[in-house]
């Protein structure tokens, strides 16, 4: 199997004819070739953001629609849920993450809290990493460390939360994952996520 998975990877990168100009093999090309799919959408976002490390590969799971929900279940003949836990609707992780009414009333109370509701994905948001990246552009640049810290923890938080319905039969809570999420910031922050502090300390207002 290992020896079938880098046959598949090589032929691929070799069957690239456009990872030059010239069409030549070069080391960096291959590189680019590798990382094809996760150019698509900044990957430093992901990766250089100070989160826990599943987070992030939880993260770039649902950028390249990896996760399992209803939707991927459906394609392949598999046991999946009727519609999303959350809200009653088609199940994608795009919906989920930034459609889903239930994930948008998190989004807007989170981001209200910090005077960023500005920065709420809207009902017509229909992609994660296009909503993120907008967001991103929205606040000054000495947020954005923090912002994409805090947008890893809630989408993970999201996410566990509607496993927790799934499989677990846990019922929805706006009001449980928001506890859940205050408690995971506090814990980031004294762990390191030093942007994170500073942005709850600079967007709350004094006393809160």
């Amino acid at each position: 199997m290992d020896w079938f998975c880098r046959k598949t990877l090589l032929t691929n990168i070799a069957g690239t004819s456009h990872l030059t100009e010239s069409g030549s093999y070069t080391s960096k090309s291959a590189y680019n070739a590798f990382f094809l799919g996760s150019i698509k959408f900044a990957p430093w976002r992901t990766w250089k953001t100070w989160a826990l490390l599943r987070c992030k590969f939880f993260i770039w799971l649902a950028i390249n629609n990896r996760c399992w929900t209803a939707d991927r279940l459906a394609k392949r003949n598999l046991p999946h849920p009727a519609a999303c836990p959350l809200c009653d609707q088609a199940e994608s992780i795009q919906h989920i993450l930034v459609s889903c009414v239930f994930a948008r009333q998190v989004w807007t109370i989170i981001l209200q809290r910090l005077d960023l509701l500005s920065i709420a994905p809207q009902a017509t948001a229909r992609r994660f990493s296009t909503w993120w990246s907008s967001a991103a552009r929205g606040v000054p640049k000495e947020m954005r460390k923090g912002l994409n810290s805090l947008i890893i923890l809630v989408v993970w938080e999201l996410w566990k939360h509607r496993n927790d319905i799934v499989f677990n039969g846990a019922t929805p809570s706006i009001s449980g994952l928001l506890q859940t999420v205050a408690n995971e910031c506090a814990l980031w922050c004294m762990a390191g996520a030093s942007s994170l502090s500073e942005l709850l300390m600079r967007s709350l207002p004094p006393g809160a």
